[in-house]
């Protein structure tokens, strides 16, 4: 199967379970070109005799960094373009991005950086690379301010997903990454959300063809909205529906013992309970809603949160324009919208609602 992103002379394939090889498929678009593998060391270890097959047919330089939301940091990203100056690589190198978000996200940065821009390739092995991160081009690292302060737009040449690697993925992770496909419900029209609420059971329950449906789905939305939007001037903020709250959670567990797609379960219920306090959502449509988000399955968290320091640090969040908070809020099933004047009074009981 594959999944066109349309973006003029930027534009790439998302390849879901092909038939062809991955090296022939690199090998017929790269004839002349060197590679470069980036992994974190579980997945090293845990896909030697992958990564080891392909080494024999492509020859990569390999660079292993370490496996966490705490490692996607400048420090990191710095160490990666001292590998690549060091091993005195030119303008035809090719990057291999093999991991979740983080070794997405911070090996794409580097390939936007190095040499003012080399090629790279987006393989994800979560669910979550799978239908968020991998696809749109947006690369980065987290700062201590807040997450994914600094990187770069900068779109792979190709994305190739192999659904059967997600048999690896422990429960807590494959949840993490279900909420970015449950996050489509919200904003991928009235077919998404009524998939997701009639196939949920089955699609967490890890059901093939269900599990690969969701993903075609999930991919298929995000590319036409960033077909539409790449740099996130509009329409793309949308995919951001639970970001705002997850991101502040995540930063209040400083990036230990909460993933990121654990902190977007608990920011899309915030999401909802603020739609629901402010309006956005017509109380004709709340059963809907509930029915819809009493289904996701909210992680445990380390503690409570401060409400207070969750709040003030959502003005850290890169959404924030003149000030004020974007917030991605539902209204009717399938659709959000985007809304910056939500008073501090409705936020803060939102969060007292939600994790008191």
């Amino acid at each position: 199967m594959i999944i066109p992103v349309a973006l003029e002379d930027r534009s790439y394939d998302v390849f879901i379970d092909e038939e062809v090889s991955f090296t022939d498929k690199l090998k017929e678009i790269f004839p002349d070109s060197t590679f470069v593998f980036i992994t974190n060391k579980t997945l090293e270890t845990m896909c030697e005799a992958t990564i080891a097959g392909w080494d024999k047919v492509l020859s990569f330089k390999r660079y292993i960094i370490e496996d966490g939301e705490q490692y996607k940091n400048l420090d990191t990203w710095r160490s990666i373009l001292d590998f690549l100056l060091e091993s005195r690589l030119d303008r035809d190198t090719v990057i291999i991005a093999f991991g979740g978000g983080v070794v997405g996200d911070i090996a794409g940065f580097a390939a936007s950086s190095f040499l003012r821009g080399v090629n790279y390739i987006q393989v994800p092995t979560t669910l979550l690379a799978m239908v968020d991160s991998s696809v749109g081009g947006k690369t980065g690292v987290n700062h201590t301010i807040g997450k994914n302060l600094i990187g770069s737009f900068y779109q792979p040449r190709l994305v190739w997903i192999t659904t059967d690697i997600l048999k690896t993925l422990p429960h807590r992770h494959f949840m993490a990454g279900y909420a970015e496909v449950f996050k489509y419900a919200f904003i991928g029209g009235t077919d998404m959300f009524d998939f997701i609420t009639a196939r949920h059971d089955e699609i967490v329950s890890q059901n093939k063809g269900l599990l690969k449906e969701a993903i075609k789905r999930s991919i298929k939305i995000k590319a036409q909205i960033v077909s539409e939007d790449e740099r996130e001037s509009g329409k793309r903020a949308l995919l951001n529906f639970g970001h705002t709250f997850g991101h502040a959670l995540e930063r209040f567990f400083n990036y230990k013992d909460i993933i990121h797609g654990e902190g977007v379960c608990w920011g899309m219920k915030c999401g909802v309970n603020l739609a629901k306090r402010v309006g956005t959502i017509s109380s004709e449509n709340y059963a809907q809603f509930d029915a819809l988000i009493q289904k996701l399955e909210l992680p445990v968290i380390p503690a409570k949160p401060d409400i207070q320091t969750l709040y003030s640090s959502m003005f850290s969040d890169k959404k924030v324009r003149g000030g004020k908070i974007r917030f991605v809020l539902p209204t009717v099933p399938g659709t959000s919208i985007i809304k910056s004047d939500i008073p501090e009074d409705a936020v803060i009981a939102t969060l007292e609602a939600v994790f008191g």
